[in-house]
């Protein structure tokens, strides 16, 4: 953080800097104990002492630096535009992809360092993923490649994108997927590959209606 006034986060009285005018000193207890009394008693001197030292003993650096420590940063914004999942029922064990469209709805760009992680719900076998730097108001898709859970059933996982710090960034993300039994996969593959009897096929073109039956 800069030490100038506009570097201040607004969290802090704008009032502040108006007392280190009022602060001419060197005595390094009495500037303890004014980091103290500008910052709150919830900072102790050991603490206070530190941030002197390791600014040289200048109160308005030592300030900055301890809220570049303390306070938490500012997070990038992100929403959820559409989901695709590629297979709707799926084996146990099997490969799948899920995509999101995501949206940067903030001012500011995504750092390169975002990435896509698995968060809860049933494990499915994910890989963060980075997601790279994105402007303001641009949309972009990220891709997961997954895997099936071995238990038939339906089952959910949920993913978030979270900066370098592991900050959840934005919407929860999430997939839905029925795992089919290995049984149930097999007698659909196998229905589908039959063909359709002639004699059905039949009374299907007789069951049409005709011209005539349209027009009325």
């Amino acid at each position: 953080m800069d030490i100038d006034g506009s570097s201040l986060p607004e969290e802090i009285d704008q009032n502040l800097l108006l007392q280190f005018s009022c602060m001419n000193t060197t005595d390094r207890e009495e500037l303890v104990s004014q980091m103290q009394r500008l910052l709150g008693p919830s900072l102790n001197s050991n603490t206070a002492s530190f941030f002197l030292d390791m600014t040289n003993w200048n109160l308005q650096a030592a300030i900055c630096c301890y809220l570049d420590y303390t306070l938490p940063p500012k997070l990038p914004s992100m929403s959820l535009k559409a989901a695709q999942n590629q297979e709707t029922a799926v084996g146990p064990g099997t490969c799948f992809e899920q995509t999101w469209s995501i949206a940067n709805t903030g001012t500011d760009s995504w750092p390169g360092s975002c990435r896509l992680i698995q968060a809860g719900g049933e494990p499915l076998g994910a890989t963060p993923v980075y997601v790279p730097p994105l402007p303001p108001g641009h949309t972009t898709t990220v891709s997961l490649k997954l895997v099936a859970p071995s238990n038939p059933g339906t089952h959910r996982g949920y993913f978030h994108l979270v900066t370098d710090r592991g900050d959840q960034i934005g919407d929860t993300l999430w997939v839905e997927i029925t795992v089919e039994s290995e049984m149930t996969m097999a007698l659909v593959e196998q229905l589908a590959a039959l063909p359709i009897p002639s004699s059905r096929l039949e009374d299907s073109v007789n069951q049409m209606p005709s011209q005539d039956d349209q027009m009325c």
